[in-house]
This record gives C-alpha cells, sequence and structure tokens, in this order.
C-alpha cells in the first residue's frame, strides 16, 4: 500500500536542449501532473543549476513537498547534487528518486513522439517508487590513515611526497629494484629539454628519505580485503638476496659476477651482470640478484659475488616475505609499457640493430649517439610516428594515441641536430599533436631547425647493408617517397603495464576497453576508480607525458587527503535487512549471501551492515519474505514496475540493469548517442539478483512482453549463479504461460556497450514476431499475483 501522506514533485530538466529537443518535455509534466500522489510537476532548463535546487528547495518548505523525483540526466552525474539539495531543505537525502531521460532516452532516440511516450513511462515509475521511499540515514566509521601506493614510477613518487608532506604513513610498493620508473630512463624532457634525472632524482631520494614514506620494492599485492576505509592488503615482497642494511652499493660483486644478461633499465642496448643495481641513482641503492640468471639458482654453482662482497652482504637464505597493511586508502600507479613494434612487420624491428624504439634512442643519447650495429656516428635518421598507435585493426595495434609520440621525436631530433654536427633528421608523421604548454612553440622551434617534416604513413622499412631504406607516402605532395638512413626511431604505442587487469581485478575496480585503469567519471572525478578509496593516477589511466602526470598525481593526492582526513567514511544505508517476525532462522540468506554478511546469533539472523554490498541477491530467496533491502524494498520495487508498465503501449521491454557498472555501461551508449528500440524501458538495481520471479511476473502481468537481465562482470553475483537464476525463472515462467524467449540476460564490462545494444535489438525484433503477451496469460498472473504466498518472490 503506498504511502498515503507522500506528496510528490516532479521536476523535469530540458538540459540546454539534450533533452527538450528530443522529449516533448511539457507532455512529460502534463502526464506527471496526473500521477497519484503528484503535487507539483515542472520543467526548467537545468535543474542541477543554482535556480534549478532553489525550485526544488521552495516546493520542499512551501508547498509541503516530502519525496522528490527529478527527471534528467543519469543518476551517476547528479544523484549526491540532488540528495544534498533535499538535505538542505530539511528532507531526507533518501526520499530523491531520478528518471533518467537523458542517456537512457533523449540521447538514444530520434523519434520524439516515442521517445516522449518513454520518458512518461520512466516518469511514472519514479514516481510510483518515490511514494514508497522511507527515511535513511548513512552510518559512520573511522578510516585508517596510511596509505598504499601501488608503482614507483613518477606518478607513484609525487603522490605519496605529497601525501607524505601532508603527515600520512605512505607505503610505496615497487615491483622493480628501485623506484623512478620510465622517466629514469630518459635523457631530457620536452618541451624545456631539461635533464630528466636531475628532475627525478632528487623526489626519488626525497622518497627515500622521507619519515613518512616506507618504499617495498620487489613487491607486489597478492591480496586485497576489506572495504573502503579499511582495507587489508597483502603484500609478496620477493628476496633480493642482499642484505639492505650492509649493502654499501660498492659495485664489488657485481663486477666479479661471470653472468651477463641484456639490461632492462638500458633497453637491453647493453648488458648487466646477474647481480645488480638497475642505475647508478636507484633507490634503494641496495643490488639485487637475478634468479632466472644467476649461476647458483639456476646450476647449483658460483657464488662469486659471495665470496668478493666485502661487507658480507650478500644473503642466499633470504625468502619471499609476506606483509600485511592495513591501509585507509589505496592509489594505483602502475605506468605504462611500450607496444612491441615486433607486431608491425613491415617497420623490420629485430631484423636490423639500427631499428630502434624512441626509449632505445633515449637509451643511446646518454650513451653518447652512436649506431648500435657499428658505433658509427648517425647522420640522417628517420623518425616514424604512431608506430602501432591509431590503428583500426587492434590484433596488430591500438586504436588511441600515444600522446608523446610527436613531441619526443622532435625533442629527439633537436638533441640529435645539437650531439652530429650536419645532421638531417626525418619525421614521418600522420598528425602533429602539439595540445600541451609550450608544444606548438617546440614544434615551430624544430621546423626553424631544419627538420625534415613528411606527413604521412611509413609503408615498409628494409635494411640495405649499412643503410636502411624507408619507403612512405607523402600525402601533402601526394607522392610516394622513399630514402636511405643511417637510424630509424620507432615511435611506438603505449600499453597498459601487463599488470594493470589483474591488480584491478584484486582491487575490485575496473579496466576500460584499452585496457587502461577506468576512472568513475571521465570529467568530474577523474582519480576516482569504481571502488571509493582507491585512486588511480599516471599512465595505468591513460597515455600522459610528465607534467601531465605530475597534475594529476597531485590531484590524486589531494582526493585521497580529503577521502581519509575526515577521519571517517560514511555507510550507505542500502543494506539488507531482516524482518524478524517472520524469520523461521532457515539460514537460507545465509547460504546465498557473496559477502558473509548475514548470520545467525543467538537472536536469530542478523545482517552486518559494514560487509554488506546491499546486492539484494539474499532478498528473493527467501520463502518467506523476511528479507529486505533498504532502498530496493518490495514496495519500491514492485510499484516502479507497475509504474513503467502500466502505459501498456505495445511492445515493451523491460530491462533490469544490475549495478553501477552495467549501468555506466547502458549510459555509455548514449553518451556515444547509439540509438535503440524506445520500446526498451530500464529499470536499475543493485544487481540481477534482487529480482525475482514475483518482479518478473509483475513486469508481464502489466503490461511488459519481454524481459532482460543484464549484469556487470565486476558484480558479486557470479557468471554461474546468474546462469542457474536466468534457467530457473525460464522454467517456472513457462508454468504461467510465458514462453522462455521472452527472457533474455547477459553480462558486460563498463566500455561494452555493444553487448547491451545487442541485446535491445536481439530482444525487440524477437518480440515484434512473437506479438505481445495476451492479455488473457496477463490476467492469470495478476491473479496469482493477487493470492498471497502464492508466489515466492
Amino acid at each position: 500500500m503506498a504511502q498515503k501522506e507522500a506528496k510528490v514533485g516532479v521536476y523535469i530538466c530540458h538540459c540546454g536542449g539534450n533533452i527538450s529537443d528530443t522529449v516533448d518535455v511539457e507532455k512529460v509534466k502534463e502526464a506527471a501532473a496526473k500521477f497519484e500522489g503528484v503535487e507539483v510537476a515542472e520543467t526548467y532548463e537545468y535543474v542541477c543549476s543554482d535556480p534549478g535546487q532553489e525550485m526544488i528547495m521552495e516546493g520542499i518548505k512551501e508547498r509541503g513537498l516530502n519525496r522528490i523525483v527529478v527527471a534528467s540526466c543519469s543518476p551517476r552525474m547528479h544523484l549526491e547534487t540532488f540528495r544534498q539539495t533535499l538535505k538542505s531543505a530539511g528532507l531526507n537525502a533518501y526520499f530523491l528518486d531520478m528518471a533518467n531521460i537523458r542517456e537512457q532516452c533523449s540521447w538514444v532516440h530520434d523519434d520524439k513522439e516515442a521517445a516522449t511516450a518513454k520518458a512518461i513511462d520512466l516518469v511514472h515509475g519514479a514516481v510510483e517508487r518515490a511514494r514508497y521511499l522511507t527515511p535513511l540515514e548513512p552510518k559512520s566509521i573511522p578510516v585508517k590513515q596510511d596509505i598504499l601506493v601501488i608503482g614507483g614510477g613518477i606518478a607513484g613518487i609525487i603522490a605519496s611526497i605529497e601525501l607524505a608532506d601532508k603527515g600520512y604513513q605512505v607505503y610505496l610498493v615497487e615491483r622493480s629494484p628501485s623506484i623512478g620508473g620510465h622517466m629514469a630512463q630518459l635523457s631530457k624532457t620536452f618541451p624545456t629539454l631539461d635533464c630528466s634525472q636531475c628532475i627525478l632524482t632528487p623526489k626519488m631520494v626525497s622518497a627515500g628519505q622521507h619519515p613518512n614514506i616506507k618504499i617495498i620494492s620487489m613487491a607486489e599485492p597478492a591480496a586485497v580485503e576489506g572495504t573502503p576505509g579499511n582495507y587489508r592488503v597483502l603484500i609478496t615482497q620477493r628476496p633480493r638476496f642482499v642484505d639492505a642494511s650492509k649493502c654499501t652499493a660498492c659495485g664489488e660483486c657485481s663486477k666479479k659476477c661471470p653472468v651477463k644478461v641484456p639490461s632492462e633499465f638500458e633497453a637491453e642496448l647493453t648488458e648487466r651482470k646477474a647481480i645488480y643495481s638497475p642505475f647508478r641513482q636507484a633507490v634503494p641503492k641496495t643490488y639485487a640478484i637475478d634468479t632466472e640468471h644467476c649461476l647458483y639458482f639456476t646450476k647449483g654453482v658460483c657464488k662469486i659475488c659471495e665470496k668478493f662482497c666485502p661487507a658480507h652482504a650478500v644473503d642466499f637464505d633470504q625468502k619471499e616475505k609476506t606483509i600485511e597493511l592495513d591501509v585507509g586508502a589505496i592509489v594505483a600507479c602502475t605506468g605504462f609499457e611500450q607496444l612491441d613494434p615486433r607486431r608491425l612487420e613491415e617497420f623490420g624491428y629485430g631484423s636490423h640493430p639500427d631499428i630502434v624504439t624512441n626509449l632505445q634512442f633515449e637509451r643511446l643519447m646518454l650513451q653518447g649517439m652512436h649506431k648500435p650495429s657499428d658505433g658509427k656516428m648517425p647522420k640522417k635518421v628517420a623518425f616514424i610516428l604512431c608506430v602501432g598507435s591509431r590503428m583500426m585493426n587492434t590484433d596488430r595495434g591500438v586504436e588511441h594515441c600515444c600522446k608523446i609520440g610527436c613531441m619526443a621525436a622532435i625533442k629527439h631530433t633537436m638533441l640529435l641536430q645539437k650531439a652530429v654536427l650536419n645532421a638531417e633528421p626525418w619525421i614521418f608523421y600522420t598528425d602533429i599533436r602539439a595540445d600541451g604548454k609550450g608544444y606548438e612553440e617546440f614544434y615551430a622551434a624544430a621546423q626553424d631547425h631544419g627538420v625534415r617534416f613528411v606527413r604521412g604513413r611509413v609503408a615498409e622499412v628494409i635494411p640495405n647493408g649499412e643503410k636502411l631504406l624507408v619507403r612512405a607516402e607523402d600525402t601533402l605532395l601526394g607522392r610516394d617517397i622513399e630514402g636511405e638512413f643511417d637510424l630509424v626511431v620507432l615511435s611506438t604505442g603505449i600499453l597498459p603495464h601487463p599488470t594493470s587487469y589483474e591488480l584491478a581485478r584484486k582491487l575490485g575496480i575496473q579496466v576500460g576497453s584499452d585496457g587502461f585503469l577506468l576512472e568513475r567519471h571521465y570529467k568530474l572525478r577523474p582519480v576516482d576508480s569504481q571502488r571509493d578509496g582507491v585512486f588511480i593516477s599516471g599512465c595505468a589511466v591513460s597515455p600522459k607525458d610528465i607534467r601531465e602526470t605530475t597534475l594529476e598525481s597531485m590531484a590524486t593526492a589531494s582526493r585521497v587527503a580529503t577521502f581519509v582526513g575526515k577521519g571517517e567514511i560514511s555507510i550507505p544505508p542500502e543494506v539488507a535487512y531482516i524482518i524478524q517476525d517472520r524469520c523461521n532462522t532457515c539460514e537460507e540468506c545465509i547460504e546465498v549471501c557473496p559477502v558473509a554478511a548475514i548470520e545467525k546469533s543467538p537472536n536469530g539472523i542478523i545482517v552486518n551492515p559494514i560487509s554488506c554490498v546491499g546486492c539484494g541477491i539474499c532478498v528473493p530467496t527467501c520463502p518467506l519474505g523476511a528479507i529486505d533491502l533498504n532502498h530496493y524494498t518490495e514496495a519500491q520495487l514492485m510499484a516502479q514496475i507497475r509504474g513503467v508498465c502500466e502505459s501498456r503501449n505495445p511492445p515493451k521491454i523491460v530491462a533490469f540493469i544490475g549495478g553501477d557498472t552495467a549501468y555506466g555501461s547502458a549510459d555509455l551508449a548514449g553518451q556515444t548517442r547509439e540509438s535503440y528500440s524506445p520500446n526498451i524501458k530500464i529499470i536499475g538495481v543493485p544487481s540481477i539478483g534482487r529480482i525475482g520471479l514475483k518482479h518478473v511476473l509483475q513486469a508481464f502481468a502489466d503490461g511488459a512482453d519481454g524481459v532482460i537481465f543484464v549484469e556487470g562482470d565486476d558484480s558479486v553475483l557470479t557468471e554461474e549463479k546468474m546462469r542457474e537464476h536466468v534457467i530457473q525463472l525460464k522454467k517456472e515462467l513457462r508454468n504461467y504461460g510465458v514462453k522462455s524467449l521472452r527472457l533474455l540476460s547477459i553480462r558486460t564490462t563498463l566500455p561494452q556497450y555493444n553487448k547491451i545494444l545487442n541485446i535491445f535489438g536481439t530482444l525487440n525484433e524477437r518480440i515484434m514476431k512473437l506479438g505481445p503477451v495476451s492479455e488473457e496469460t496477463r490476467s492469470k498472473i495478476r491473479e496469482q499475483l493477487a493470492t498471497p504466498n502464492k508466489i515466492t518472490p
């Protein structure tokens, strides 16, 4: 039964034409004004603006509104904005519901009449749900003040120092023997041409000596547990086999070591020993043994380093350690790697030593400019941009721009001209992208210095004795060109670090379609992940230069400080609760809870509100209806289904979208203006596990002709459990005369909105062929639903 005292205000946003150009907002207003419980219905150009919010507050204070519905953009954008509006007006923040009539209506439809009809249905569903909303209050728990930073490149170093300077204890975890990342390998930085080491090394030393920073090198997170503000992280640290308290970094061990292997730091242009320090300025300075190449570990012989170490620091008995950290926040700065140009055979990488990557060219500059093949000075050098970048064929490369290739190549040409008299640098480019501060001037300076720019893709690089033949198209001149060069430098694509995906899984955050860690909101929360208390920064998020990385790292540190600095975190009230007078302690809810948040106590079944993630999987499982979910109660959900379906505009398909990931994916379809049938009406739920037989039947009884389930891949409802759930529902539907073909389900990641579009199209076509559910079948279902205890949740 609806809340009789509910006085609903409906506020419909034009969104500057983003909505009103496709949806007749005045018609929506007229329809909303007639819905039961609605006291006020208004439209406004921008409801999220100050005047728009003041209109809502005025309605609450002067007209006694106690439930608010905002029909506008996605709740992912402005839910918190409008909740604050309600609080400012003295109304409980959870007396708000939002109808998404932009991303999931106006932006995905062209037919104004159909889009308007759909918007009316979505608003009706929101109004019906709003009438059953109850006041809720979040709880607060203390937040741990220590912080974990994963990744010791420039992003991790800057974030760590910024946080440490604010007084927080920072644990900086780096998988390599030293912090520094790729920036430590660079010669100079663009566009100022200052020494990279001169900028980076003082920061490395500062991080190493800071009393609030503990560097844990040669280590990686093994497991992450807990809740935002209270994470427990297990770190696995590999042994160095060198005692850090004794090692003086004298290098005697390395001098005596007989094993030579390609140096990772030198981009495999030179060799290092099996016991080594990556580079002279390494932090920590302690040497480490490479167990893959050390003769003692591979053949059980040698130990010459132990014999000649004057400090007796070599310790072959060291073991792998597990370090347990309790932290309030985590920052992921895992950096990038370069695309292997061997994937693109036309560039000949690996066939001739004088075909190098731009990172290898950095090391050649520092070693003294020379050709790897014979040590001679190169004069004519070709710099080839977009090698593996901006490619439609993702089997060979990546679609995105590497962001740094253009400026890095221009920097290299200018350094080459300083190092080599009468050098002839050529840059083969697709487009020169000079969008940073001082970049256009840097580009112009290179042109003034006689750098030859050729617009066009390189077709192939062919070794020709001591020379390298480059064949390309000059699109500006409209002709093919070819020339011989002493050295060819490839500006390769930028990829996320190989550990990013596994780390994202451990942290419970998302990865985008490009493989980089995904921000919560591209514009408004660019360093927040989808999980509270976990932040992302640097090239782990996307390719970027040093300046942008530094800016982002400082922003990340600020966001982390804001998160932990309050000393406590708010626990959302959208958790399950037990209706004790109905519960017979059968424990079925305990068995299905994916996070072990439900337990049996001397006083009956209880829910731990801190552990509960609000998925609602337990609710349909209870045979007695003795468990419910705050803010997604049975009454609220059933009312919303009725409101969306009651207009009976056939055919009608209800799409239950489970969780933030799936809902965000549906939003992405709107943001890219991909269209689908207006027959699809979306209802957001915390998880598909929250939807039981009763809810699906309610949809069919009230006018739906098909039902779709979409769940995020990161959901606590596993793929296997979801499959079992859907199979069981299809069996049950047949008992009520509804064909199982009318129910479809998928799982998706956030960027895979095409999967959602495909299933929308598939079921819409199928329903057009099957036709609507018969009124006789709907009537029988309504009779069953009206019979108490006839249908379990």
